[in-house]
Order: C-alpha cells, then structure tokens, then sequence
C-alpha cells in the first residue's frame, strides 16, 4: 500500500517537533518523530528573540537524515504559536528577528492603543479579545522603538509563515494566524484597513492571505540537491497550532461538544460557522480566529502551563534538583486539595522574574493561606486546580454566549496524556472528557497538507483518518458537587463575574 509522507513542523513556546507521517489508503495515518529540539530564544539588542535560523537549521538538518534513509517527502508544512511575526524587506530579506511575544517591550501597550480607540470598537472590527501580545501591540513597539521598520516595501510574516518561506520564496499569511493579529477583520476574511490607518502602520505590510491546504510552491533545485531530498511542495497547514489542531479532535456525530487545546496556553473552544460578536462574547473576553475550511474558532485562552514551566525553572535553580513534568504531577497529587486558588490570567504572571514568588505573592494579596515557595506539591496543586477552574469559567462563557449545551469535551494537545488533569476537568466541568491525541497540531498539519496535495477532501474525512488511526483515554466524573462548591469560591476569590 502506497504512503504519502508529510513533513509536520510543530513549534511550541518551549520546544519545536519535527514529525513525519505516512497516509495510506486515506484511512489510517502512522508518525514518528523525527527530530526535538528546545525553541531556541536568544537576548540581542535588548529583547528576547525566536531564531528562527535556527530552527531553519533544525528542518534542513531533519531533510538531510530523512535522504539519508531514502524517504521522500510529499509536502512539508509549518505551524507555530500566534501573534509572534518578522519583516522582510522588498529583496526578500528576514530584517532582524522575530521578538519573543513575552518580552517586556508590549508593556503598556494595550493602554497605548486605548488612547486612539476603545477595545469595545476594536472588538466590533476584529473580534478580538484584548491582550498585550497581540501582533498589533507587537507593531506598535516596534513603530516607537525602530520605525524605519514599517517603511513601505517590507511585509509582515508570522513565525510559522516564515519557515515555509524560507523553502517556498512566497511571502503570504495564513487565515488561521492571520486572523489572531488583531489587524484582521473576520467576517469579510481580510485585513482591516481602518485599524492599519488608525495607527499609522502602512497598508504595504499586508501579506497575501492565503487558507489552509494552500501550495505555496516547491523547493528550489538548489535546496534540494544541498540537502539530499527531492523537490517536495510546501503546503499551508492552519499556521495557528490550535487551528490545527481543531482539525484532529475525533469528533465522530456527536453535536454539543467543545474542546481544549493543550500547552503554554489552554485554548478552551468551539467550531462556529460564523464569527460570534456581541455583547456576552466582548464581556467573556473571548476571541474569532480562523479554522480550517473558513470555519471560526471561538475561543477563551486560559494561561496554564507557563506557569508550571516557570516554576519548574525556579524550583530547580532554588533546589538544585531537576524535576521532571510526571514527577511535579504526582507531588500535587498528594497535596493538600483545594488549598488555595490563583487567577491563572492575572498579570502578575504574564512574565515574572519569579513565578514562585508571583504565585505566594497572589495568595498573600488575596489573603488566602500561604505556601512556600519550595513545596513543589502543594504549590503545584494550586496551580492545576486553578487552571482547571478557570478552563471551566471559559466553557461556562463560551455556553452562555452561544446558548449551545456541551455534553463531551475533547483535549488536545501536550497536555492530553496527564490523567491527573483530565480527571480535574472531568470532575469539574460534569462532563465526559476524551483525551488526545497527544500531537493533535502535527497531525492536523499534516492531515491539511493531504488536502492540499488532493488526498483528502474534506475536515470530515480528515477526523475519520484520526479516529482510525490512534487510541483515546475517557474520563468520567468524579464527586462534581464538591468541585462545583469550590468552584464558586474560586470565582469569589478572583472576582470573576459570571
């Protein structure tokens, strides 16, 4: 039976992955991991910046094993998280580096762009939540810092825009990341001229736009005889990892489901038709983003495992002891439940030199019992009952704001295989949970390049292959009532309204 095999480029906050599929027959898909590497950030000129040369040199390295084996490859395709973006320049030039979107130079940003227009008007532009690591915030750093960036001629890329650029020369943006920028209007599909004008970023910056399964062109006879593989395509995959990712949720015919994409950032969403603007969205601070097939991605994003990985770095450096993921999860498992609580999207922990201390600071400030800063279990436990809470304050926000009922929720994504959360939200949420797959993005990644090389039809067909082809873990609730008791004092504590 013939394979295709697709090359899936899946770039997180923390580390990038490089996968390769085998599709046969359009039923069942086979990856393996090719490469793994830390997402490498690196301080120059006074900002923490993505190398993406780099990561460039990661991919080319996996092309130059993968011709060593013999295989070749159909299409590549690159996703990666949103808001993050470089310039090039009318020769085609990378000017600089992409900045890292929590480097402290969008501080004060969103109250930059308050001062031209309400976020209540900016919202009915683009459908866009407020956030300070919004490409919009980005750019206008980057007009008060080194304006001569934005000169007419240069074009705005996205990360995972870029890598594909560098193997296909065509400079564009796919929907799905595009429309995370806060530059992007969602119902009619395209740029928002008045928010470019608005603020004084020239029109010129716009790239192309193009939709997921798009062939953006082959690599050049020169790349591919450098690095010994053949002249595959490169095709668009949903740039935005969790657009991607929305592809690969099971779903077979079930109706009231939603689903939470897992990492850095759990992304609490569901599938519209349509973007979702009114009153109650603006109120839950929830986002449209592009899917897929021009379908919309409501969303709210809950801040999670940043917090963890911060903390993990600090326990480390304050104990001397390298802690691995597994091991924190089983430490908060026997913690103390329900010791305290954090707002997870507070600011104090967007980018703190010490999550330890931001986390105890909070629970002193909101006169909850203190932890210490060294009780990884306890401290732990906080974190991930939090989350959970505050995953469960998003689905309650995205029910009440379409009025649909949610009977299944899906998880996606790093985090999926963690039994320990996904018994939380079970419990929390009253809901059955399905979990994974694990490499949900990668494999919508490289199940939409199958659509765009005309292997595969449609998103139906592509969660076919999905179910056919990987194993799912189900969770069932446990003592809810309780979990709901606590819950709302979490939203007391926090001072979330409902």
């Amino acid at each position: 039976m013939m394979k295709e095999q697709y090359l899936a480029v899946d770039l997180g906050s923390s580390n990038g992955k490089i996968l390769l599929s085998g599709l046969t027959d359009r039923k069942t898909i086979e990856m393996r991991e090719v490469e793994r590497f830390p997402t490498p950030r690196i301080y120059m000129n006074g900002h923490v910046c993505i190398d993406v040369y780099g990561i460039y040199g990661e991919i080319c390295r996996t092309l130059e094993k993968l011709g060593r084996e013999g295989t070749a490859v159909r299409s590549l395709g690159a996703d990666s998280w949103s808001s993050d973006f470089g310039i090039v320049d009318p020769q085609g030039e990378l000017v600089g580096l992409p900045v890292f979107y929590r480097d402290k130079r969008t501080n004060g940003m969103p109250e930059e762009v308050e001062k031209k227009i309400s976020y209540r008007e900016l919202y009915k532009l683009t459908t866009q939540r407020r956030i300070q690591d919004a490409t919009l915030c980005q750019l206008l750093a980057v007009k008060k810092e080194s304006p001569e960036l934005l000169k007419n001629g240069n074009r705005m890329m996205h990360l995972g825009d870029i890598l594909m650029y560098f193997f296909s020369g065509k400079v564009c943006s796919e929907f799905s990341v595009a429309s995370y920028s806060q530059m992007f209007n969602m119902r009619d599909q395209c740029w928002e001229d008045r928010v470019f004008d608005l603020f004084g970023i020239p029109k010129s910056l716009q790239p192309p736009v193009v939709h997921a399964g798009a062939c953006l062109g082959r690599i050049s006879e020169e790349q591919a005889r450098w690095y010994g593989t053949n002249r595959f395509e490169v095709v668009a995959p949903a740039v935005h990892d969790t657009s991607s990712a929305g592809v690969a949720v099971p779903v077979d015919d079930r109706k009231d489901w939603a689903y939470i994409s897992t990492g850095s950032w759990y992304l609490v969403s569901m599938e519209l038709e349509e973007p979702a603007d009114s009153g109650l969205s603006y109120h839950y601070n929830l986002s449209n983003t592009g899917l897929a097939f021009g379908k919309t991605l409501l969303k709210r994003n809950v801040c999670a495992m940043w917090i963890i990985q911060e903390c993990k770095r600090k326990w480390e450096q304050i104990m001397g002891v390298d802690y691995d993921y597994p091991a924190i999860v089983e430490l908060a498992r026997s913690a103390v439940p329900f010791y305290a609580v954090i707002d997870t999207d507070d600011d104090c922990f967007y980018n703190p030199d010490d999550m330890t201390e931001a986390v105890a600071a909070y629970l002193r400030r909101t006169g909850q019992p203190e932890v210490q800063r060294d009780d990884v279990g306890q401290m732990a436990r906080i974190i991930y009952e939090s989350i959970t809470f505050k995953c469960l304050y998003s689905l309650d926000a995205l029910k009440r704001t379409t009025g649909r009922r949610v009977d299944t929720l899906y998880v996606v994504g790093g985090a999926s295989g963690v039994g320990f959360l996904n018994e939380m939200l079970a419990s929390a949420a009253d809901l059955e949970v399905i979990a994974g797959p694990k490499e949900a993005a990668a494999i919508g990644n490289s199940l939409l390049q199958a659509v765009g090389t005309g292997v595969l039809n449609s998103e139906e067909e592509i969660r076919e292959v999905v179910r056919n082809s990987f194993k799912f873990e189900i969770f069932h609730p446990k003592k809810a009532e309780e979990w709901r008791r606590h819950y709302r004092a979490f939203l007391d504590v926090c001072g979330l309204e409902q």
